[in-house]
This record gives C-alpha cells, structure tokens and sequence, in this order.
C-alpha cells in the first residue's frame, strides 16, 4: 500500500481591534462615575447609566464571541474534513483487524489442543484431582510461549498434586475426601492440610473435654459410693448398739427372775413346822 502524504498548511490570520482607543475612551467614561451620589431625585438618571453600562458590556461580548466564531470557521472545517478521512480508514482497519484476530483465535485453538495432549501424556492417575480446565493457564496459547515450557508447568503441577494427596492420605484422618476436595478447588495443599488439622483439634478438644466430664461423673460416683458407705456404716454401728442393747436388758431380765420366782415359790411358816402363836 502506498504511503498517503498528508499536508496541512496553516497561514495565521490576524484580527484588527482599535484595542487601545477603545480602553482609554471607556477609562475617560468610567472615571465619571468614580464617587458619583445618587439621590432618590436622580434615581431615574442612575437607572439609564446602569442600563447604558449593561448595553455597552453586552456589545463586547457579542462582539467577541462573534469573532471568535468566524475565527473557528476554518478550523471547524479543516477537523469535519479530517475526521472525514479517519472515518474512512477505520472500515479496511476493522476488516483487517477481524482476519488478524481470526487467525490469532485458530493459533490459540491449536496451541490449546496441544496443551491438552500434553496433559493426557503427563496426568497419568491425578485426573480426578487436576481437571485440565483447572489448571490451564491462556498463557499457553500465546507464540511466546514454548512447549517445553508448558510441559515443564504441566509437570509441576502433578508432582505437586502427588505430593499433596499422598500427604492428605498418609493423615488417615476422617477428613480425607473433603480436604481432596478442597485441594481439588484451591489447588493449594495448605488449604486442605488446614482442613485435617482443624478437625483434629476440634476432635482433640471434644475428647478433652469428654475425658473431663467422664473424670468429673467418676469423681461424682465416688463419693457418692463413699457416702453410701459411710451411712451403711453408721447404720451397722447403730443396729449393733442396739442389739447390744437389746441383750444387755435382756439379761437383766434373766438374772432379776430367778430371786422373784423363789419368793413366790417360797413355803408358808407353818408348812415348815415353825411354831405359829
């Protein structure tokens, strides 16, 4: 494609304003009202001058934002013509843009189809734990990229998964599946390691504290058993004191009988041949 030359010439304009006539008359006019006193008489007059003063900063304004339009004509033109010619160069950019992109979209495919055989080769029995989809980096589609580059991350990856599984496994923990699963979203073996570790102290915690209620109904067993005892004890001693008791009464009964059934028993004075008077 031909170069396109571009030329811009740009010739300065000028504009005439009788700048230094027109600021020593208006300095002379305004010097008029310097001090001046308006009474309610001369209100009217006061009103006219301000409206005067209105009237006259009114028409340099008009003036100036009416020059300066003129001014910009050309300038208004010449950027309408040049957005003209960018208008213009922006539909073959876009056509050609759209094919660049295209075949940029099939290297990546094919590129991506190669990453993907690579991983078939390397994944060996640590698919369930590496979807390829988890670990693909875009960087791989891109030229820069070498193959040897993309099996050496690929490998990485495997390695550190095997590492990390082996590792979950080998803590035999209860939490195993959900601290693969775990790995399986992160990809980060810290992660899933804080699973087991958490549950293990929790469950840690939970048997301490099991073990101290257990120690606790134990300890209360006890002295509820010696307590028991103590009164079972007491019990003893009172039934024994009072079959002691009991005895101790019992002979007295015994020995007191045998002197009240002799007097009883005792013959009369004159079965005994006692002389009666």
């Amino acid at each position: 494609m031909n170069q396109l030359a571009l030329r811009v010439n740009q010739n300065p304009g000028t504009i005439e304003l009788n700048f230094e006539e027109l600021n020593k008359q208006l300095d002379t006019k305004l010097a008029e009202y310097k001090g001046a006193v308006f009474t309610e008489e001369t209100k009217d007059i006061a009103k006219g001058e301000v409206a005067g003063l209105r009237r006259l900063k009114k028409e340099i304004d008009e003036a100036r934002k009416a020059t300066k339009k003129k001014w910009m004509e050309p300038c208004d033109a010449f950027e309408e013509q040049m957005k003209n010619l960018t208008k213009k160069i922006d539909e073959p950019i876009q056509l050609i843009d759209d094919q660049v992109k295209e075949f940029d979209a099939k290297k990546k495919a094919e590129k991506r189809v190669q990453c993907r055989k690579i991983y078939d080769e390397i994944i060996g029995d640590m698919g369930r734990y590496l979807p390829f989809e988890k670990i693909f980096n875009p960087k791989w589609e891109n030229v820069s990229t070498s193959i040897k580059t993309i099996r050496e991350e690929i490998s990485k990856y495997v390695e550190d998964a095997r590492i990390t599984i082996d590792a979950i496994k080998a803590m035999q923990s209860e939490k195993e599946s959900e601290a693969i699963e775990v790995y399986v979203d992160t990809l980060s073996m810290a992660k899933a390691i804080d699973v087991i570790n958490l549950y293990e102290r929790q469950k840690a915690e939970i048997l301490v504290r099991e073990e101290e209620r257990r120690k606790q109904e134990e300890e209360r067993r006890l002295q509820a058993e010696i307590a028991r005892a103590k009164a079972e004890e007491r019990a003893a001693i009172a039934r024994e004191e009072q079959i002691k008791n009991e005895v101790k009464q019992e002979m007295q009964q015994q020995v007191a009988q045998p002197e009240e059934e002799l007097e009883v028993l005792k013959e009369p004075a004159f079965l005994q041949g006692e002389d009666v008077d």
